[in-house]
């Protein structure tokens, strides 16, 4: 190793074994990070498996990050005080700030050095500036933002900032000489944990507290409906999909994936069709790009480390085609009628259960042995467009799923943990068990890669593998 030693890259952790070491690029090949020596450190086995994708600053941070919200974790939870603590090594944050102010500017006296920022009103009266803001300056505002931090979303703002800026500023008061921060708690121990040691914010000069309560209250209460999964999907897209979106919530009554495409087609002006995909986009890319999915390292635009077994275009037209509810839903959002949430669990617990099964340990384009060659089999063009349709039907007659509605909407409920280890998950391993997967018979590859569905379920059917054979109806 660089250093004489055989320590993991990603904790250090002493590695007694030679055989047990793995390589890694530092900064990935994905990101077109180079296969050099500079690039490339020596990783555990069992560390090596768990990293994926990710670089391994991501990877150290990401374990980092579980491990901090475990330790630090109190009985009411975790908040940007116990971030700012832990990344400043316990050192003092929410440091009292020295300043003096006119009626148009305020002059910071910072350790390097004063520093003038213009002062605006407001149409409530008050007055704010903007600043960069040494992060040991900064603390929460427990009074207008009691609510602890979630670590799955900490850790999505965290790898945006690796790579984006900031495009909106945290929300401050300055009260008694602290900034207190109370809008965008997640954005800035995002920031923080990524290694950001300023963050640009607007600061409010001791500003009424009831009417700033009043605000944050008519804020939230408007964003109330809108699940977290809509806000973040939203952001991948162009600053006009986010107008668009913030312009919709603005509308009074209540909030639906169905009004939302509709006010895309009337009042913006976009066609059903443009209005329908920017919403199915939305819904396929948050359950792909899901920390938990193993199924986007086997895809080609989302790994491009290897050949993969599977692109784009073939997860749109076989796993999200026949698993996820395509209309749009005329039910509220986060109301009991809402089960989008749902229908991402239930998704991403197939995805990862066909990895388990068929893919992982498997699929080894370089080494193309039988395990391999299998996996193709299985991943051929024309037999993933006839197998998982059949999956698709099984499972929903195995929950008693009889409208055609429902069967074609089946992952959209609620499905409990025991239901989907004692229906699902078999179904799937069965599927997975078929003899033809390991027939040597050539004739099977001819024919599981015609470009022609019906052919290829006729094929399959001939080969004893149909709907009645997964459900057991069939030996």
């Amino acid at each position: 190793m660089r250093d004489g030693s055989l320590r993991c890259f990603v904790d250090n952790h002493p590695i007694e074994d030679i055989s047990q070491v793995d390589f890694h690029h530092i900064s990935p090949r994905c990101e077109r990070g180079p296969t050099t020596i500079d690039n490339m450190a020596p990783v555990c086995k069992d560390h090596h498996k768990l990293i994926r994708t990710l670089s391994l600053q991501e990877f150290r941070d990401k374990l980092m990050l579980e491990k901090f919200f475990t330790e630090f974790k109190k009985a009411d939870g975790i908040r940007l005080d116990e971030v700012l603590y832990f990344k400043l090594d316990g050192l003092n944050y929410g440091n009292p700030l020295n300043f003096e102010k006119t009626d148009k500017s305020i002059k910071i006296y910072w350790n390097t050095g004063p520093e003038l920022h213009s002062l605006y009103t407001c149409s409530s009266g008050f007055q704010y500036f903007y600043a960069l803001i040494p992060i040991e300056y900064i603390k929460n505002d427990f009074e207008l933002q009691p609510r602890p931090l979630e670590s799955k979303r900490m850790w999505e703002l965290y790898r945006h900032f690796l790579r984006y800026t900031q495009l909106a500023p945290a929300i401050c008061r300055l009260v008694d000489r602290q900034v207190l921060l109370f809008d965008g708690q997640h954005k800035t121990a995002a920031q923080i944990w990524a290694g950001r040691k300023y963050v640009d914010c607007k600061i409010y000069i001791d500003p009424d507290i009831q009417s700033i309560k009043e605000t944050v209250l008519a804020a939230h209460d408007k964003l109330r409906q809108m699940p977290f999964y809509t806000s973040k999907l939203i952001s991948i897209y162009s600053d006009l999909f986010k107008d668009d979106w913030e312009d919709y919530l603005e509308l009074a009554g209540q909030k639906s994936e169905a009004g939302f495409v509709e006010y895309l087609i009337k009042v913006k002006g976009k066609t059903k069709t443009e209005g329908l995909k920017m919403l199915r986009s939305a819904i396929q890319d948050d359950i792909l790009d899901d920390p938990e999915n193993l199924l986007k390292d086997y895809i080609s635009e989302k790994n491009k480390t290897r050949k993969n077994p599977l692109t784009m275009h073939a997860v749109q037209r076989t796993f999200i085609a026949e698993f996820i509810a395509q209309q749009p839903m005329s039910a509220e959002f986060e109301s009991q009628q809402d089960f989008r949430k749902d229908e991402k669990k239930n998704m991403i617990k197939l995805m990862n259960s066909i990895v388990n099964l068929s893919l992982l340990g498997r699929w080894n384009p370089e080494a193309k042995n039988s395990n391999h060659l299998t996996a193709e089999r299985i991943y051929a063009s024309g037999s993933l467009r006839a197998w998982v349709p059949i999956l698709r039907s099984v499972i929903a007659a195995k929950l008693g799923l009889i409208e055609d509605e429902d069967r074609h909407m089946v992952f959209y409920r609620e499905i409990d943990d025991k239901t989907f280890k004692n229906i699902v998950e078999p179904t799937v391993k069965r599927l997975f068990s078929h003899k033809l997967w390991i027939d040597p018979d050539p004739e099977i590859d001819t024919n599981l890669r015609v470009n022609n569905t019906e052919h290829v379920k006729q094929f399959l059917n001939s080969k004893g593998f149909s709907s009645s054979w997964l459900m057991g109806i069939e030996s």
